[in-house]
């Protein structure tokens, strides 16, 4: 389908710049904390031509991205984005002198709801080995050394995959949650969760399926900043049941099993 510039492709005309402005901040604030809202209308961004809006265009035009995800990597309850680069050509650059084989993966910190660009791009310089040129392909997630924050694996042709630990240095909380589902799907694959804390609400879906061709950890990571409670975590399983726990401390692996 052809979509002119004014098109959202819904059917539903553009408003003028100022009331598209006026939008896309509403849609952050509705979708920095929701697992499924903030890739998919950062995906919508993208699509539309708003990359260089959203703060993701300027700094990634000049790479070559094969594996992305949204995670949380600095835990204060945001969904930021990593992406991983690297040229197919190996003599790209005698043909694109723009262009190199080995590029340095990216990360984009999703900012304050209010802020201009929905995503900033981390300095390099304090993200340590993430920054060195890798001919990048697969990207994944874990918690490896069980610290409550994410860690990162990048693999990379003709070398060695790239495990990547964070330490955590911004004092904020976390909850990790383990879900035991009934019958054939033991992991509740799909299951849908939402924490209140506070005045966040966050929002995750669970799924291994998060880049390509990875697959990410099963347990489910909510970064809580400064709350040091709780109050809310409603599951919804995958048969359509639902759970409800209040009251729940931070900084815990905390498992749930749908028969309790």
């Amino acid at each position: 389908m052809m979509m002119d510039r004014g098109d959202r492709g819904d059917g539903h005309r553009r408003g003028p710049p100022s009331q598209r402005s006026d939008d896309r901040r509403r849609d952050r604030k509705l979708s920095q904390r929701d697992d499924y809202a903030v890739r998919r209308t950062t995906r919508e961004a993208l699509d539309s031509g708003e990359a260089i809006v959203e703060g993701v265009g300027p700094n990634s035009r000049a790479m070559l991205t094969f594996g992305l995800f949204f995670f949380d990597y600095d835990l204060d309850g945001r969904l930021d984005l990593l992406q991983v680069n690297g040229h197919p050509e190996e003599e790209i650059a005698i043909l694109q002198s723009s262009q190199q084989y080995r590029q340095p993966a990216q990360l984009f910190w999703n900012a304050d709801p209010n802020a201009t660009r929905t995503f900033t791009p981390v300095d390099p310089a304090s993200t340590g080995d993430l920054a060195r040129p890798i001919v990048g392909r697969a990207a994944t997630y874990s918690d490896i050394d069980a610290d409550g924050d994410l860690d990162v694996l990048l693999t990379q042709v003709a070398g060695a995959p790239l495990l990547l630990r964070r330490d955590p240095d911004s004092g904020h909380h976390w909850l990790r949650v383990v879900l035991e589902g009934r019958g054939g799907n033991c992991d509740a694959l799909g299951a849908q969760l939402e924490l209140r804390a506070g005045e966040q609400v966050q929002r995750r879906i669970a799924t291994v399926t998060r880049s390509y061709p990875s697959q990410v950890e099963k347990p489910i990571t909510f970064g809580l900043g400064d709350a040091q409670r709780v109050d809310r975590l409603e599951i919804q399983w995958p048969d359509g049941l639902r759970s409800v726990l209040e009251d729940v401390g931070v900084d815990q692996i905390l498992h749930v099993d749908q028969g309790d």
